[in-house]
Parts: C-alpha cells; structure tokens; sequence
C-alpha cells in the first residue's frame, strides 16, 4: 500500500483500489468523536425510548384491551383472520408481535433504498419518525390499532438504518474512531433499552395504558424535534471520506464477501440471543405463568451501560499506541465470548438436569455473554457503513438490521424444540450454532485477499 498527502486529500492506494479520503482533522469534535454522533446518538437513544417502551406493553395491551373484542371494532381486523387464529387472545396477540417485529426488521430494506435513490437521508429519517409518533399516538384509540402498527413498521423502516448511515458518513474511510464511534451509539441505544420498559411499567400500574403510550410518543417527539433541530449540522453523505474510484471489478466484490460472512456470522450469534426471552424464560420459570426472573433481562443493557465507557477508553489509549484490535479482530474476540457463555450454559444443565439454575448463575451467563456483544455488535456496524458502496449507504446499513430477522425466525423455530430434547442437549445446539458463528469470522480473517485490501479493516 503506498499513502501520500496532497493538501486536504488523503490518496490510498492498495493493489487494484484506489480511494480518496477527505482529511477531517478540522471537523469540531467532542470527546475525539464528531459532534453529530452524539447528536444521532441522542435522536436513536429516544427512538429506542419509544420502541421498548411500547414492545415491553404490547403483547399484554392486545390479549388484555384489544383482541378479546376486536371483531367488528378494529379496522382490518377481518384481513388479519386470514393469517392470524384469533380464537384464542393469548396465541392471537403472540403472532401477531411476532409478525409485527418481524417486518420491523424487514422494511429499513425499503427505507434505504428509498434514502439512497430518492429522497435523501435526512428527509426519510424525518417522514420516518413522523409515522413512528403518529402510529404511537393511535395505539390506544382501538378501531385504528393495526393502522397504527403498520405505521411503525414502515417508519422504523425509514429512520433505523439511515440514522446508522449517517453515523458512519461522520468518519473517513480510514478513520479507526469509526468502531468506537459505534459503540458510543450502541451505547445510547441501550440506555433508551434499559429506561422505557420500566418507566412505562410504572405509568401503566398507576395511570394506565394510555399514558404509557403517550409517554413513548413524547419519547419519539424528542428525539424527531432534536434531529429536525440539528441535522442542518451533520455532514452530506460520503463528505468525510467518500469519493472511491474502483479501478478493478474485484473490491466491490470483496466488500461483499466480507458483509456476506459478517452477516451470516451474526444470524448465527442472534440465534443464541433470542433464547434468552424464550427458552432461557423457560428453563428458570417454576411455572408457566411465572415471571419472577424476569428482572434478569435488565442485566444486558446494565452491562452496556457500564462496558462501552471501559471498553471505548481501553481502545483509544490501545490505538495512542497502534495497539487496538481491529474491527475484525472484536468481532471474533466478541463471537469467541459469546460462545464461551453459551458453553457453559451447556456445563450448567449438565450438572443441574432436572432443576432450574439459581439466579446468579443466569445473570453471570448475561453478563459475560453482553460482554462478548459489546465486542461484537458495534465492531460489526462500522464495518457494514466502512464497505457500503457509494449511493447505497443506507441500504447497506438495512441489511445488518436484516440479520435480526433471520435470526429472530432461526431462533424461533428451534424454541419449538425446547421440551423434546434434554436442556444438555438444547444447550449445546444453541453453542454449536455460536461456534459456527466464530468459524465464519476465523475463515474472513484468513482470507488471503482481504489482507490485500487492508484499508478497510485499519
């Protein structure tokens, strides 16, 4: 690799691509980091606001408010008889949040798409958040239930990867801030995480469901205003760093190779995560209807909360001494611990076959197995905004939320499981599908062509 300096540009050459890199050494920061990442992180810790807070109340709002007297008093209701029995509230209301959270994965395809070849970013984030807030202002008025929830779809659909795009055009192509800047960006979207279930929990005992819901309305209100307020300040797309000129066919293929192991690595890893709400809720429950470890779930977004601060510092003085793991080393540091967690899930069940593990045992397994996400997630988001292809930033950033979806079908279809085999062998399906998550990452580390475009990964 050859690298010169002429004035403000950065020229990068590496075998068969050549890369020019607007130098934004002059860009204000705070705390080393582009001012607008905390402004996106701020706009996405609020959007995540809304999100949980609503996902923590919807399946008990429909079987409880909704569904028992929906027919003929719900909009569309009779559409959605075709796809969904809704003889049963309880069963009805947990398809339906399954198809709800499915397509909320799905549609940021759209949204990029929609950003990249038409309007922009930032006019999709906007109308996005628009139909976020007006879809959590109908939840409670009940003929407009689904209309409300299709608004959400398709509005998360519009702000959620555009948003991570836009995070990733704050930083040159070259920039190792990039993975850190993700984590700080991570690290807001699990404060929103921790905050909203327990916040809307307490409104709803106390005032009921229409003031949890409009206090997630106010939660997306926020964040659209801040983001209308100071997006003026965020960069074009691509103005750091991104004016690439390919002179071979072979890096955009390269770059797709290595989004392809990425994503198909993470699927992999996701598989292990959903558990944590399905079978895991099982295998510590007494009872079905017991919920007394349910406090267990908050261990995760603690542990993003306190991680990211130690994590981010430990980098950045690691990269003072060109020292600090590469993007694609976290990833395989962070896939590796996530298989160790899974393991020894595997070594519990073994030795506790016939009862459920002590609750200190589940929130160790959580705590180290977040720690390898902390690795793992933000690593795996800068990539994807570090390879998108010039024009299609936001639909690259889509696709990572794309692995979600597939893992949440993977991870729900081997649920169904749970019950026929012995929790020692549950177990070691789950860690198997982690390690295959860790082969894949091996194998793109050792690719030998990627060690010819190097660039990327610095």
């Amino acid at each position: 690799m050859v690298r010169r300096q002429t004035d403000s540009v950065w020229i990068l050459t590496d075998i068969d691509l050549h890369t020019v890199v607007k130098n934004s050494g002059g860009r204000s920061t705070f705390f080393g980091h582009p001012r607008g990442l905390f402004l996106l992180s701020f706009v996405e810790m609020w959007e995540r606001f809304s999100f949980y807070g609503m996902r923590a109340l919807l399946v008990v709002y429909m079987t409880a408010s909704v569904l028992p007297d929906a027919s003929g008093h719900v909009h569309g209701f009779s559409i959605l008889t075709l796809f969904v029995s809704t003889s049963d509230p309880v069963r009805s209301s947990s398809l339906l949040y399954g198809f709800y959270s499915g397509l909320v994965y799905l549609t940021p395809i759209f949204g990029g798409l929609l950003a990249d070849r038409i309007l922009g970013k930032r006019v999709t984030i906007i109308l996005g958040g628009i139909l976020i807030a007006a879809g959590h202002m109908l939840l409670t008025v009940k003929p407009w239930f689904l209309l409300a929830l299709l608004l959400i779809v398709v509005g998360t659909g519009g702000l959620k990867g555009n948003i991570a795009a836009q995070v990733g055009d704050l930083y040159a192509l070259d920039d190792s801030r990039r993975e850190r800047g993700f984590s700080i960006y991570y690290l807001a979207i699990n404060i929103g995480a921790a905050v909203s279930p327990l916040v809307c929990m307490v409104l709803v005992q106390h005032w009921g469901w229409e003031i949890a819901f409009d206090a997630t309305t106010v939660g997306m209100f926020i964040g659209l205003v801040t983001y209308m307020l100071g997006s003026y300040a965020l960069p074009a797309a691509n103005s750091v760093g991104i004016e690439k000129t390919v002179e071979a066919k072979s890096s955009s293929k390269n770059s797709f190779f290595i989004l392809f192991f990425i994503a198909v690595s993470a699927i992999f890893l996701w598989v292990s995560y959903e558990q944590q709400a399905n079978a895991l809720v099982r295998w510590t429950s007494v009872s079905s209807n017991d919920i007394g470890m349910a406090w267990l779930q908050a261990i995760p977004p603690l542990i993003v909360l306190v991680g990211t601060p130690i994590l981010t510092h430990l980098w950045s003085k690691q990269a003072r001494h060109g020292n600090e793991p590469d993007a694609l080393k976290k990833l395989l540091i962070g896939a590796c611990i996530i298989t160790a967690a899974q393991s020894f899930l595997v070594v519990i069940a073994g030795v506790l076959p016939a009862t459920a593990p002590a609750s200190w045992i589940m929130a160790l397994y959580l705590m180290v197995w977040e720690i390898g996400d902390l690795f793992f997630c933000p690593a795996a988001l800068g990539l994807f905004s570090r390879l998108a292809p010039r024009g299609f930033e936001g639909l690259t950033m889509a696709l990572w939320y794309v692995t979600f979806f597939f893992g949440n079908l993977a991870s729900g279809w081997i649920g169904t499981l749970w019950g026929t085999f012995s929790p020692v062998t549950y177990w070691l399906m789950i860690a198997s599908c982690t390690a295959l998550g860790v082969l894949g990452i091996t194998m793109l580390r050792k690719s030998s062509f990627l060690m010819r475009n190097s660039l990327l990964l610095s």
